[in-house]
Parts: C-alpha cells; structure tokens; sequence
C-alpha cells in the first residue's frame, strides 16, 4: 500500500469549500493527500523548490483520513479549518509561511480553569515581558543619553 493516497471525494469537497472561504486559494495551491500511518490527524508541509516545480504545489495537507472519516461532521471541519489556521499568504509581498499553533497547554488546564480564563494569562505574561523589556529599553536610552552628555563635557 503507497504511503500516499489521493483523499476521497468528500474530503476533498470540504477541503475546497474551506479552502475558497478562506481565500487561499488566490495565491496558494494545496493539495490535501492521505497519509492513514500519520499519528497526528494532520501535518501541514511547504513544499520545497523541487515539488512545487514538480508539482505547483507550494502547501501539502498530510491528512489521517481513516481517523478523518470517523468524525462527526462538526468535527471534520473542525480539523480541516485547524489545518487550515495554519496557512499564511500575504497578498503584499507575496509570501507564503506556515505558522506554529499559538495554544499550546494542558487539556488539564484548560478544563480547570477554561479557556477565556488563560487566554487573559496568556496576555498578562505577555505584557509583563513587554513591560520589562520596556523599561529595558528605557534605561539603556538613559544610559546612552548621559554617555553623550557626558562625553560632550571632556570634548
């Protein structure tokens, strides 16, 4: 059995309607392949300058689809639009990146205290750090100000 397989109609349908809805597909191709040996449901690849002068792909979808096809509806295109999230084109300078997840946490966390909960300690953290690194900032401009002053006092 190939590693890879062409999706089945159905999850290519859903894939193309989030796909148009997303807008992606102005400036990107994806191509969305079955990869049932996957442990993850899905993987998201760039392709490199060799298969996308191969194929004109510049995204590939490494999809789980055995475990696909035994979700719900809702949660197919939960997945998909997951897979999805992590596709950036930017129409200015046209270029493609494909990010990181921007929740990672414990299931355990997230039932304790929900989500709305560390989402605000998520962006507490990030103030104090941008905080800290403001006053960093400002001191090293204090120390630079004073350092010209006072190497214009011996000039």
């Amino acid at each position: 059995m190939a590693k890879f397989e062409e999706v089945f109609e159905d999850t290519q349908a859903l894939y193309t309607g989030l796909i148009l809805n997303a807008d992606l597909s102005r400036g990107v191709n994806i191509k969305i392949l079955a990869n049932n040996k996957l442990k993850p449901i899905f993987k998201v690849v760039k392709a490199n300058d060799l298969v996308k002068h191969m194929t004109s792909e510049d995204v590939i979808i490494l999809l789980n689809e055995k475990m696909f096809e035994q979700l719900t509806p809702e949660q197919k295109i939960i997945v998909a639009e997951e897979s999805l999230c992590a596709i950036s084109f930017d129409y200015d300078t046209q270029t493609l990146t494909i990010k990181k997840p921007d929740v990672m946490t414990f299931s355990g966390v997230l039932k304790k205290y929900t989500y709305a909960t560390y989402e605000v300690l998520v962006e507490s953290i990030k103030t104090l750090y941008q905080v800290e690194k403001d006053e960093a900032d400002n001191a090293k401009a204090t120390a630079e100000k004073a350092r010209k002053e006072k190497s214009k006092k011996y000039a």
